[in-house]
């Protein structure tokens, strides 16, 4: 594939037959409750076996997941043995060894918060089995609080999948795929905001441009951020260091806040270069000296004084142009008397030509 299709491709794989009718969309938990069946074993004192363990993680859900996370069997086998020392008897002592010190042992930190919560799980897992359209539609009204009208639509294929691994969730096409620890702390905290922020992914209007290779890695940047901060604009104000039902882990705001205002001078630095400097770089060099390049940072901060100073109708206007989210975050520094990081002359000029060179004017 030219890099110039490049963009589109990514495009591409997000977009799905929109319609108002939305019957077929559908939950699928079933790993959930063989799930319950393996720790229900461990809890007796017997081992998980290598082969049964396979067998649990060889579902496409979990491997389309953890594919998406980057791990690799290796990975695999250390979450198997700290299924043994979370749920054997056996290993108590070990078990509280490692939960004193949560930093250096995390995977068995986070599988204890499943073996702690699974009762609670098993009653939250029922509840949406019970009613999932419910749920569906507080999901989609979330969506919708950071959409333009003209997408206020339905996914009438959409699955979702709930799997009792790991601490995440991740959308890909017509699948939204939650870990049950992500979903059910989440839900406990905001029903339905983390069910919004991925549908606002599907949902999202798209840009429709090819690039220019010696502009990728600057309009890759851009469209990283706008990717998740717009999205973050359904559910990260809810994710503060006051949201004590979520796990500390879980609370991002501040964290992609911070982290967001710590890299901008380097973006913008990277930005005031130009194409002639761009075609060198890649699109992971805008984030350098933080540990997330999604797009949450610095996506969570541009979003936040976007809609603090009253300008997010403006975006939603404009949710398939990168260019603009940028431009419009300028306007809000400008406007905001908390003085937030402010973008260089040279490099809203620079993102002003992108928009000119690839955004059709009306």
């Amino acid at each position: 594939m030219n890099k110039p299709n490049h963009f589109l491709s990514i495009i591409i794989l997000g977009l799905i037959a929109l319609t108002l009718h939305s019957s077929a969309q559908s939950f699928v938990d079933s790993t959930c409750y063989k799930y319950f069946e393996i720790t229900a074993k461990l809890k007796n004192g017997d081992t998980l076996s290598r082969s049964a363990w396979k067998t649990f993680i060889s579902d496409k859900a979990i491997k389309d997941y953890m594919a998406d996370q980057g791990v690799d069997d290796e990975y695999f086998e250390s979450y198997r043995k700290n299924m043994q020392i979370v749920y054997m008897p056996q290993n108590a002592d070990r078990l509280k060894k490692r939960l004193n010190d949560p930093n250096s042992y995390w995977l068995t930190y986070m599988i204890n918060q499943y073996k702690i919560n699974e009762e609670d799980m098993k009653a939250y897992l029922k509840t949406i089995d019970a009613n999932p359209k419910s749920y569906f539609e507080t999901s989609y009204q979330y969506a919708y609080s950071a959409l333009p009208k003209t997408s206020h639509k339905t996914l009438p294929d959409l699955k979702v999948a709930i799997i009792p691994i790991h601490n995440d969730a991740h959308a890909q096409e017509g699948l939204i795929i939650y870990t049950l620890l992500c979903a059910f702390k989440n839900d406990q905290n905001k029903i339905g905001a983390l069910g919004g922020h991925e549908l606002h992914h599907m949902l999202r209007p798209q840009p429709t441009f090819d690039i220019e290779p010696q502009d990728e890695s600057a309009v890759m940047a851009m469209y990283r951020v706008l990717n998740e901060g717009s999205a973050d604009m359904v559910d990260k104000k809810y994710m503060t260091d006051t949201a004590t039902k979520l796990l500390p882990t879980q609370r991002y705001f501040q964290e992609f806040f911070d982290e967001g205002k710590k890299i901008l001078p380097r973006m913008d630095s990277l930005f005031q270069m130009g194409a002639g400097s761009w075609k060198s770089l890649r699109t992971r060099d805008y984030f350098k000296g933080t540990p997330f390049s999604s797009g949450h940072v610095p996506g969570t901060y541009l979003s936040h004084y976007i809609e603090k100073n009253g300008l997010k109708r403006k975006l939603l206007k404009s949710l398939n142009d990168p260019f603009s989210f940028f431009l419009i975050y300028d306007q809000a520094s400008r406007r905001d008397k908390d003085k937030p990081f402010r973008f260089s002359a040279a490099a809203i000029k620079n993102i002003k030509n992108l928009k000119d060179k690839y955004i059709r004017r009306i």
